[in-house]
C-alpha cells in the first residue's frame, strides 16, 4: 500500500506510473545484484552470516560494521512496520465492532506476534507461510488484472476551463466509484511522466529501498 503513497508524492496523473515501474524495476535489479553478491562472496569464504562474510573477506577488526547497521536496520524496519500493523489491526477489531486504541493494538500484536518471531534462531518453519504470501500477491495481481480489464479502474475525462481555455483532465470513473466515499475516491491532476524530474520521487525511491531491503 505504501507504493502507491509514493508515486502520489510525486506525480498525480496516469502516466506517473511509467517512471514508477521503471524505479521499481531498476532499484529491483541493484537489490538482487546486491542479494546474489552476498551469496557468492559467502560461498566464496565460507561465511555463515554479513559479519563472518566481512570477516573473511575485508577483516576482522572492521567487522562490527555490517552488525551494528544490520541491528539499526532491524529497528527500523520493525518500527515502521508496527505503525501499519497498529493501524491495521484496529481498523479490523473496529470492523468486528470491537473499540480499541491505537496503543492497546500495537502493544497486542506486538506481544503476540512480532515479539515471537523475533525471538525465533531458526525461521524455517516460516517457509509455508512466506509461500502463502508470494501465493497471495499472486492472486492479488490476478484479480487486479480483472478489475482492470472488466473496467473497473476506468479513467474519465472531463472538461476543464482555465480562462479562455478548455481541457481535458482525468476523473475517476469506475465502475465502484460511486461506492467509495467522497474523500477517498482518487483526484488526479496534471503531474505526469514528467514530475519524476522532482525532489519528492526520492520518497518513493526510499520507499523502494526499505521494501526491497525487508
Amino acid at each position: 500500500l505504501s507504493l502507491p503513497a509514493g508515486i502520489a508524492a510525486f506525480g498525480n496523473a496516469p502516466s506517473a506510473v511509467l517512471p514508477a515501474v521503471a524505479l521499481i524495476c531498476i532499484i529491483g535489479g541493484f537489490s538482487a545484484y546486491g542479494f546474489s553478491l552476498i551469496g557468492r562472496v559467502c560461498s566464496y569464504t565460507g561465511g555463515q552470516s554479513y559479519r563472518g562474510a566481512w570477516s573473511e573477506s575485508v577483516g576482522d577488526e572492521t567487522s562490527w560494521i555490517p552488525a551494528v547497521t544490520c541491528t539499526f536496520k532491524t529497528c527500523f524496519a520493525v518500527l515502521s512496520y508496527s505503525m501499519i500493523l497498529g493501524d491495521t489491526i484496529r481498523a479490523l477489531l473496529m470492523t468486528c465492532g470491537i473499540e480499541t486504541t491505537r496503543t492497546l493494538a500495537l502493544l497486542g500484536v506486538t506481544g503476540t506476534t512480532l515479539l515471537p518471531l523475533c525471538l525465533l534462531k531458526n525461521l524455517s518453519s516460516l517457509a509455508p507461510f512466506s509461500l502463502a504470501g508470494i501465493a497471495g500477491m499472486f492472486y492479488t495481481t490476478i484479480a487486479m488484472a480483472l478489475r482492470y480489464l472488466g473496467g473497473s479502474y476506468k479513467v474519465g475525462q472531463a472538461a476543464v476551463k482555465g480562462g479562455s481555455k478548455t481541457a481535458a483532465a482525468a476523473v475517476p470513473a469506475g465502475k465502484y466509484i460511486a461506492d467509495v466515499a467522497t474523500n477517498y475516491q482518487p483526484q488526479f491532476g496534471n503531474l505526469g511522466a514528467s514530475a519524476a524530474l522532482s525532489p519528492n520521487v526520492f520518497i518513493l525511491i526510499c520507499m523502494l529501498s526499505t521494501a526491497y531491503m525487508a
